[in-house]
């Protein structure tokens, strides 16, 4: 069981969406995860801890770190629409990957499929998009052939 403690652990600093819920519905936690009661209580008290939404905050951080420095310019030209894109992004892949251009080129991908599917951008955050897109690309094939 320690496994699912830890799986739920992790799901849960992931999304602070799955947390509202647990805090709205303890027993979700039984429904996703085969838990120990002493596991289930523990995850409603850390859920509920005052610290929670800071380590989600402190997770979703991280996640934007790669992308931040990778994709600084579309990033920027984002503004205020980089929230809710990253936001939909993190339900979309729960799990980051470490390697930041993998991370990078998922996100790249990301937007591209959303803009095929009508979201909009103005002509010059597409352009920054495609061109750090294609940067992203080259250092991740780079990053192979380089071991």
């Amino acid at each position: 069981m320690l496994v699912e403690f830890q799986q739920a652990l992790a799901d849960l600093v992931a999304s602070p969406d799955f947390c509202r819920q647990v805090r709205l519905s303890p027993p979700l936690l039984h429904e996703r995860y085969v838990l120990s009661e002493r596991e289930h209580e523990r995850l409603v008290k850390i859920v509920n801890h005052k610290a929670m939404a800071l380590n989600c905050m402190l997770y979703r951080a991280n996640r934007l770190a790669p992308l931040a420095m990778n994709l600084h310019e579309f990033c920027t030209l984002l503004g205020p629409r980089l929230g809710p894109l990253l936001s939909e992004y993190a339900v979309l892949y729960p799990n980051t990957n470490v390697h930041f251009y993998l991370e990078c080129d998922r996100f790249c991908k990301f937007v591209l499929t959303k803009l095929s599917d009508g979201y909009e951008l103005e002509r010059e955050a597409r352009v920054v998009l495609e061109k750090e897109h294609s940067r992203i690309q080259l250092g991740l094939m780079a990053s192979y052939t380089a071991l």
